[in-house]
This record gives C-alpha cells, sequence and structure tokens, in this order.
C-alpha cells in the first residue's frame, strides 16, 4: 500500500538497505547528467545575460541622442567668482561684459525703542497691524490682543504674518527689544529711509498701555537693491541675483567690485557623451574578453568573439581623428583634449563623426541585443526541458525504489521464515534421533 514504510535487516538476518542503495545510486546517474548539464546550460545563460545588459547599455547610448543637442551649451565664466557668478543657457551669445558691483540687495531689519528689562516678564499687547510695501502696494497683517512674554508676541506675530515678516528678539546690551525683518528680500523694492521703510506699524503697537515704536532713525539693517553697472547702464535687482541680463544669462553678485563676464560655447557635453560611449563599449569588451579568454565557456565562439571584431571596425573615424586610444585587451580610452579642439575647430565636422558612429553602432547594438536575448530564451528553454526529465526521471526513481523495498522486504520475510522452519526441522531432527536412541 502506499504510504507504507519498510525497515531494513528488521531481523537481522538480511541487510538489502544496501543492495538497493547501491542499485539506486547506479540508476540515479542520468540524473546525475542532467544536473551537470542544467549547471552548464545556467552558466552560459547567466554569463549571456551579463553580455546582454552590456550591449543594452551600449544601445542606450544612442537611443535617445540628439547630436546637434550636444553641441548647444554655453559656458559663462567670471574673472572673480568672489564679486559675481554667472550662468549660461544655450541661448545666450557669445559675449564679454565689464560688470561693477555697486551695491549688494541687503532685508531690512528694524527694532522697537522701547523694550522690556526681563524676557519673561508677563506683558499685554492691543490689537495693531503691520504693514509691508512692497512697492506696488501694501500687505497688511493683523494682530489680536494678548498677553504673555516678549516671545509670546513674537509667535503671535509670526503665525499671523510669516509670510513676508520675521519676527524676533534683539537684545541692546540693556533691554530685550520687538525686531522685525523682512523674509525675503526679493518680494519688495522699497529701501529704507527716514520716511520710508519697507515694514511699519500702521496701527500703534501698544504694550502695557505704552507705545512701542519702531526705530526708523536707527535700522538695524537698511533695506537696499541690489546694483551694477555695465558700461553706462546701472540695472537694479532686488535682491542678488539678475535674471536674463541678456538672453539667458543669469548673474548673482557676492561683494562689491568689478569682473568681466565671458560667455564662450560649452563643448562639455560632447566630451561627456564620449566618455559615456567608451564606458559602455568598454562594458561589453569585458564581457566579450571574459566569455572568450582560454578556457572560458564561449572559447572560440565566434558568435560572442564576433561581436568585439564587429564593433572595433566601426570605430575606424575616432582612431582616424585621435579621439579614442586603443588598449591592448580592446578597451578604449577618450582623448578628451583632442575631442575638445575639434569641437571647438570644426563643430560640424565632430558631429557628423558622431551621427555616423550612431547610424553603425546603434542599430548594430539592438540586433545584437535581440540576438543575445534569444540565445539566452534557448538557453532557458533547454533548462526547462532537462528540469521536467529530471523531475519524471527522480519520480520514477523514487517508485522503483519503493518497489524494491517491498520486494526485498518479502525477501528478508521469506528467508526469515525458511530458517524458522529449518531451525524446527533440525530440532525434530534431533528429537527424533534421541527418541530412537533411547530404544536400541
Amino acid at each position: 500500500m502506499a504510504g507504507e514504510i519498510y525497515f531494513n535487516n528488521l531481523t537481522g538476518k538480511f541487510d538489502w538497505g544496501s543492495i538497493i542503495d547501491q542499485i539506486i545510486r547506479i540508476k540515479s546517474l542520468p540524473l546525475q547528467r542532467l544536473s551537470q548539464e542544467a549547471q552548464q546550460i545556467q552558466a552560459k545563460q547567466s554569463a549571456t545575460q551579463k553580455l546582454l545588459d552590456a550591449v543594452k547599455g551600449l544601445s542606450q547610448v544612442f537611443e535617445s541622442l540628439t547630436v546637434d543637442d550636444l553641441f548647444k551649451g554655453k559656458r559663462a565664466n567670471s574673472s572673480d567668482s568672489s564679486v559675481l557668478t554667472a550662468t549660461a543657457s544655450e541661448n545666450t551669445p557669445n559675449v564679454t561684459l565689464n560688470v561693477d558691483v555697486l551695491k549688494l540687495a541687503q532685508k531690512e531689519a528694524l527694532a522697537t525703542i522701547n523694550g522690556v528689562s526681563d524676557p519673561n516678564a508677563t506683558i499685554s499687547w492691543d490689537y495693531f497691524r503691520i504693514a509691508y510695501n512692497t512697492g506696488s502696494g501694501y500687505e497688511r497683517f493683523e494682530i489680536n490682543p494678548g498677553s504673555g512674554t516678549l516671545q509670546d508676541l513674537v509667535n503671535a506675530i509670526n503665525n499671523v504674518a510669516g509670510s513676508k515678516i520675521v519676527a524676533s528678539i534683539f537684545y541692546d546690551g540693556t533691554s530685550y527689544k520687538l525686531m522685525l525683518s523682512e523674509k525675503d528680500e526679493k518680494a519688495s523694492n522699497v529701501e529704507t529711509t527716514s520716511t520710508n521703510t519697507v515694514i511699519s506699524f500702521e496701527d500703534a503697537l501698544y504694550v502695557n498701555g505704552q507705545a512701542w515704536n519702531l526705530d526708523v532713525n536707527n535700522p538695524l539693517q537698511s533695506a537696499q537693491n541690489a546694483q551694477i553697472r555695465i558700461g553706462n547702464t546701472t540695472i537694479t535687482s532686488t535682491y542678488n541675483t539678475f535674471e536674463n541680463l541678456i538672453t539667458g544669462l543669469n548673474v548673482e553678485v557676492k561683494k562689491v567690485g568689478s569682473a568681466t563676464i565671458s560667455v564662450s560655447d560649452d563643448y562639455s557635453k560632447v566630451v561627456d557623451f564620449f566618455n559615456n560611449f567608451v564606458k559602455n563599449y568598454n562594458a561589453v569588451i569585458s564581457q566579450v574578453n571574459q566569455l572568450t579568454g582560454k578556457g572560458a565557456l564561449f572559447q572560440g565562439d565566434y558568435s560572442i568573439v564576433g561581436i568585439k571584431t564587429e564593433l572595433s571596425r566601426m570605430l575606424d573615424e575616432l582612431f582616424a581623428n585621435d579621439l579614442v586610444n586603443v588598449k591592448e585587451d580592446g578597451s578604449l580610452e577618450a582623448n578628451s583634449s583632442n575631442i575638445s579642439s575639434l569641437a571647438s575647430a570644426d563643430p560640424q565636422k565632430l558631429k557628423d563623426i558622431i551621427s555616423r558612429l550612431k547610424d553603425t553602432i546603434g542599430p548594430y547594438a539592438i540586433g545584437t541585443s535581440t540576438t543575445l536575448q534569444n540565445f539566452t530564451n534557448d538557453f532557458q528553454s533547454r533548462l526547462d526541458q532537462i528540469n521536467a526529465r529530471a523531475q519524471k526521471l527522480g519520480e520514477q526513481l523514487a517508485k522503483e525504489e519503493q518497489r524494491l523495498r517491498i520486494e526485498y522486504a518479502k525477501v528478508e520475510t521469506f528467508i526469515n521464515r525458511s530458517q524458522e522452519i529449518m531451525a524446527r526441522l533440525q530440532s525434530f531432527i534431533v528429537s527424533l534421533s534421541e527418541m530412537q536412541g533411547g530404544k536400541q
């Protein structure tokens, strides 16, 4: 019956388990050969997948490449980056500008004239309004009456006016005062004067019944716009960046002084392209070398060796113009200085070289990826077949082992019974002999 267990040598008279083990071991040899074959195929599949990944990486270098875009970059250099820095877009014309930085932008910061000697003392304040002058109008913030410490008043202001104004506590060495400052100088073009400020109390602030006024005559820091001069033209900005000074040119000023801005073509994208191409090309060559070297899985297999050969044939223009150098193992090294020189001297020639490289290696890499994918799919199909055969053979061996155990258990039982019968017969013969001997 299925599920029955047969114990070997239960009677101690017939060790049939070792016999069955030997039989099963011999019959398992085909299963072992299948396992070895599967391991070899898995090794080839894994190696092919790594090569496929490398070829796909090379293909992706060209998939979304627009050659013209590599040559559209612009670079803005400052003769003194401590005075100003600049950035340019692809639409910025090549120019040289002498810039004088006259002023830097500043945030207004005002403190109240009055204060308290103890910041933890309890104070009360009446309803008041704060006005923020943007230059084109006012934003008003209403603060409800309340009581608490000076910090509680600060919190009440920040909760309401925090989008434009930052309230804090200023200690002048004698008393603790309320300080109001701009959150972002970009939001207002107003400059501080004795009669005009960015921040003001539209309704007076009364603390403990006493008016607290902002000390506009002694600002902690005056609101100030940034200012530069180019030639005879003076330009103002509410903050320290001048956007689109000319098309696509942004200038950030750092300190008062003079500097020269030079805008020129930037071919770093071209150099980056070649470096990326070389990196992915070398990844393919490295995998091919590993797979086809002496004693390797695909030694002498032209379907793999040929990838390296075909790719190298597509690099003639790069070698002719000394854009890359080839190493002993077939890998490449980008010649960045020559790439930059050719881009500056004859950008159209370099565009044509890259375009032809894209038109040759791009499609080849795609086609090779398809071929290698077919290889990995075929390996997987063979593995599936081997696994199916191994499973079937394993099931057959299990049934065979069960059958043998049943048969040999029966043999052991037969031997045991035979020996018992022989023992009884022997005993009977001895008894009979003794009886006959007694009569004589």
